[in-house]
């Protein structure tokens, strides 16, 4: 007798809840809302089960004929799994078995009650009328239907609300297994669960539930469940044998369903995801032949709340983790190691051999109760092959004898410790659908394979040529002695699997100092390498519409201030909040430390607001409604505030030492200011005119030295100032359009657009080069870029997101690496963030980091415990911080409107690499080179003021066109050539440029076009 199945093949596609399923057809009736049952300090599972019978049938692809103990074409006795007969002692024992599992694997938080209905029912249809092989799920709602109308009618008074999970114990085999060479067209059911919201996306909306006791109770949700899943097979020689597969790990799976879980294989192809090391995956339902599977795995018991994990906040550690059925009340089971706002990893110590003493099998057979221990995994007895198995198994000791082992006399792989990589984003997204582990390069629960292969659900070709679908191994546990040769007894980023977030983000965890397998395991836990290292992850506030962090300093240390909407939440160096301000502004605020206490300025409506870290709270009436974000300037050493209004006044304040005193007026034209600039006793205010004028969109910048000018391009987004090197100030001025103005003296002395279908909104500057040159840094789609204040790009730049999810938001610009130059650190949309290097153009060592989501605020840089250090607040909600320098490093940039106080303000370039050569030939290049198509960028610079002119030629010398462009001393400049009617080849450009002293020089460059 061959007990061993040659092959099972799982093909599962999951609506709702369903589980462990064969569908021939794919099917699209999915539930729009998937809900977790909340299960509270213990939750009770009371089921009432049916045994069903059909009509008598013969067709050749239903296992049997529709009758209890027909799918057997000859006598195998009772020293086999499930022996007949099929009755309701038999199904009791089955449902033993899951209460034992559930009391066992929860710790006592769910109890299973049961009661099987004796009598047999028989429903008026043959098996395959109920069948989902066409695609519809509606016959087996109908099914249902007929099944509870009849056990209503045959137990008239009979109380169902006494019970809470409906369950059918139906005739024949389930269709989701399937032996070797079997045919692909059985009519078996699908063995489900329908959960109430399944059956509501099957029957509509009106769906109540099934009605008994005369329409007083309605029956929400049915199991259904065949007699076994054990079939004959029939080999060549035409001789017949049982491949024997019981219902235990269907039973518990599926009322894991209930309970809440959702299915972790991948539900689209029914391939495993998390093989035999959790409940609610293929491996698992059907390891050991289906008698039992392993215990849940650390996230599903942490879902249905069986569990709170140790949660380590950033830190290094000695961890010491004991396995379930190890640990004391204070020991640590589960172990939370944060990655992000949305990924951790959850780290488990899982031992298949607790007590040392083998495993111990409780079954029926023959109505009478047996235990018999196995000392290790032996010939029918292991997870390929369980002949020693008979009758009913109703209980196991050591649930976890199931997991990939492997415990001879030769060899003892017990177990060890599993690194689960979880994604709440994937999670979140696909949880209604069933799907969190459907996508094999993205899951939502993932286990970090220790053998250096992650190979569940990945499909191999063994030597024989055969598809084979990767399982896991013993070798996937994480032990000193692990016999697997890609093992590392390390877990970091530049290990395979490595600690990296899913976006590629690097996570700074490293676990390492793995022991050999034991019931308790000590290993180490540290976060950050060299330069990088995490702060802490906090969840301050809910995100609003309007989030605004900024960095301020107290009289004791660093201090975080969120403005969410209009409310201020004050928060600590450790994000942890100290209190709020509310209806404090409608802008960001701007803070001062001044005579050792903090000054937090805010504008809400006509209001200036003043916060001083005494505990004071000040109220000014301006006048006027604020229109811009407060500033903060010192004059004289004296901070003055100055607030600008929608009549185009911008006021300043005095700051006394518990007042605020109106100082000045000055007019804008009557027109609403949208941002001040302010450095000493200069400022620099702009905005946009309420409507435009001739058709054209217009904005007009005003300093306080009496220069005005009023431009056309676009509407005004954001200003900023600087200085050259002679000490001129120098407005840049960013208009709709992806327009950029630059302003001196009231004079347009530069304008350029950024040639680009995405929408530049804002910008930061830095000293990037120390070339005597303020560059500007923006976030373009896929690219980091930095221009000059004549719109060329800066050398090395841009820098190209290798994932092309593309940048979003405000830079900010600092040294972090103590080069003297400036680094641009910027945001994804999914999160990540990048530091790149202001001269090379390349990451800075330990980055890119990641918050998890999207940021909803521009990041704040500031100084903490003398490195320089990065906040940022993302859409999750959730605020965190790392030290990202070496020492203190020079902020630029620091935060939205450059600084805390709101200056949007940066001094002069250094001239350390001020480049003296007229017309160096290194800087004369064109990109993009080759191009393809549009237009390429003429790349050149000049030590002095100087025409351009460029003649192009083809490789012939036959002139092909003319260009000529002005550049100023100092600054790279660009000009563009279309190649809009240029033929593929090889082109030179002939570059002269002429100096205002006279000098003449020429440089020449190959410009290759392809189309």
């Amino acid at each position: 007798m061959i007990k061993n199945i040659l092959a099972i093949f799982l093909v599962i596609i999951c609506l709702g809840s369903l589980s462990a399923q064969k569908i021939i057809k794919k099917i699209n009736n999915r539930p729009k809302n998937y809900t977790q049952r909340l299960l509270g300090t213990s939750d009770t599972v009371k089921i009432l089960a049916v045994m069903v019978e059909f009509q008598t049938s013969h067709d050749a692809s239903v296992e049997g004929n529709g009758k209890f103990g027909s799918i057997y074409s000859q006598n195998y006795g009772t020293n086999i799994l499930d022996p007949l007969p099929h009755d309701q002692n038999y199904f009791e024992n089955h449902l033993e078995f899951v209460k034992n599992y559930f009391a066992k694997v929860s710790n006592g938080k769910v109890i299973v009650t049961y009661n099987v209905l004796p009598l047999v029912i028989t429903v008026p249809g043959q098996m395959e009328n109920y069948n989902t092989t066409s695609g519809s799920f509606a016959p087996l709602a109908n099914f249902c239907r007929q099944v509870w109308a009849i056990a209503d009618s045959e137990y008239p008074g009979f109380d169902f609300n006494d019970f809470n999970l409906f369950t059918i114990f139906h005739a024949g085999v389930g269709q989701e297994v399937s032996l070797a060479g079997g045919i692909n067209d059985s009519q078996d059911l699908s063995s489900v669960y329908l959960s109430y919201g399944t059956l509501t996306g099957i029957l509509g909306s009106s769906f109540e539930g099934f009605p008994v006791q005369n329409k007083s109770f309605f029956i929400t949700n049915s199991m259904i469940m065949p007699e076994t899943e054990s079939r004959e097979q029939t080999a060549v020689n035409g001789s017949i044998s049982l491949a024997q597969v019981t219902i235990n790990g269907l039973l518990a799976s599926s009322i894991g369903n209930y309970l809440g879980l959702p299915d972790l294989y991948d539900t689209q192809t029914g391939v495993s995801a998390i093989g035999q090391f959790g409940l609610m995956d293929t491996q698992s339902i059907f390891a050991f032949s289906g008698v039992f599977p392993p215990e849940p795995m650390a996230w599903e018991k942490i879902f249905l709340g069986w569990v709170k994990p140790v949660t380590l906040a950033p830190g290094n550690y000695s961890v010491n983790l004991a396995a379930h059925l190890a640990a004391s009340s204070t020991d640590t089971t589960i172990l939370n190691v944060p990655i992000n706002s949305s990924e951790y990893f959850l780290i488990e110590n899982r031992q298949r051999n607790v007590n040392s003493s083998g495993v111990k099998i409780t079954y029926v057979s023959n109505g009478t109760t047996y235990t018999r221990t196995f000392r290790q995994d032996e010939t029918g007895f292991n997870s390929d092959d369980v002949d020693s198995l008979i009758g009913v198994i109703t209980n196991v000791d050591e649930f976890d004898w199931a997991l990939p082992g492997l415990i001879y006399d030769s060899a003892n792989y017990n177990g060890g410790l599993l690194i689960w990589h979880i994604d709440n984003n994937v999670i979140n997204a696909n949880i209604a659908s069933d799907q969190i582990n459907s996508d094999p390069g993205h899951r939502g629960v993932n286990l970090m394979e220790a053998s250096g292969v992650q190979e569940i659900g990945q499909t191999f070709t063994d030597v024989l040529g055969n598809s084979v679908i990767g399982g896991g191994s013993y070798e996937d546990f994480w032990f000193a002695s692990n016999p697997s040769p890609l093992y590392q007894n390390i877990f970091d980023a530049n290990t395979h699997p490595g600690s990296n977030s899913n976006s590629g983000a690097n996570s700074l965890i490293t676990i390492s100092n793995f022991p050999v397998s034991n019931n308790k395991m000590s290993f180490k836990v540290t976060y950050g390498d060299s330069l990088v290292k995490p702060l802490f992850s906090t969840y301050p506030h809910q995100v609003s519409t309007n989030n605004k962090l900024t960095a301020g300093q107290n009289s004791n240390n660093v201090n975080l201030n969120l403005l969410s909407g209009s409310n201020l939440i004050l928060l600590d160096y450790k994000g942890d909040s100290t209190g709020i301000l509310r209806n404090f502004s409608n802008y960001k605020t701007a803070s001062i430390l001044y005579n050792n206490l903090q000054y937090l300025v805010g504008a809400f409506d006509s209001t200036l607001n003043l916060y001083v870290s005494n505990g004071s709270l000040y109220k000014i009436n301006i006048g006027n409604m604020s229109s811009c974000a407060p500033v903060i300037t010192l004059v004289n050493n004296t901070p003055e505030i100055l607030i600008g209004t929608n009549q185009g006044y911008v006021k300043t304040f005095s700051l006394g030492a518990n007042s605020a005193i109106l100082a000045a007026d000055s007019n804008a034209k009557g027109m609403s200011i949208s941002q001040i600039s302010a450095n000493s006793n200069y400022y620099v205010c702009g905005g946009s005119y309420p409507a435009a004028k001739s058709g054209t969109q217009q904005y007009f910048v005003n300093d306080n030295k009496g220069n005005k000018y009023t431009g056309y391009s676009g509407s005004f987004l954001q200003l900023a100032t600087t200085s050259d090197k002679n000490g001129n100030k120098i407005v840049v001025i960013l208009l709709s359009g992806n327009t950029f103005d630059i302003i001196s003296q009231g004079k347009l002395t530069n304008e350029f657009k950024i040639n680009t279908s995405d929408t530049i909104k804002s910008f930061a500057l830095a000293d990037l080069k120390q070339d005597g040159n303020i560059y500007i840094a923006f976030t373009n789609g896929n690219n980091l870029e930095a221009v000059n204040m004549e719109g060329a790009e800066a050398g090395n730049f841009p820098y190209h997101d290798p994932q092309r999810v593309g940048f979003t938001g405000t830079p900010v610009t600092a040294d972090i690496t103590n080069n003297g130059k400036s680094d641009i650190i910027a945001a994804t949309t999914d999160g990540r963030i990048f530091a790149v290097d202001g001269g090379a153009g390349l990451v800075v060592s330990g980055f890119p980091i990641s918050s998890g989501a999207e940021l909803s605020s521009t990041p704040a840089l500031y100084e903490y415990n003398g490195n320089l250090s990065i906040a940022v607040y993302n859409q999750l909600g959730s605020l965190s911080a790392w030290s990202i320098g070496a020492g203190e490093g020079t902020i630029f940039w620091a935060e939205e409107n450059g600084n805390n106080q709101n200056s949007s303000y940066i001094g002069a370039a250094l001239s350390v690499n001020f480049v003296n050569t007229f017309f160096p030939a290194a800087k004369a290049y064109n990109y993009p080179n080759p191009v393809y198509g549009g237009v390429t960028r003429i790349h050149y610079y000049v030590s002095e003021d100087s025409k351009i002119d460029i003649k192009i030629f083809d490789i012939a010398g036959d002139y092909v066109a003319h260009l000529t462009d002005n550049a100023l001393g100092g600054l790279a400049k660009e000009t563009q050539w279309n190649i809009g009617s240029i033929q593929s080849g090889v082109y030179l450009a002939s570059i002269k440029a002429t100096g205002v002293s006279g000098r003449v020089e020429t440089n020449i460059i190959k410009i290759a076009v392809i189309k």
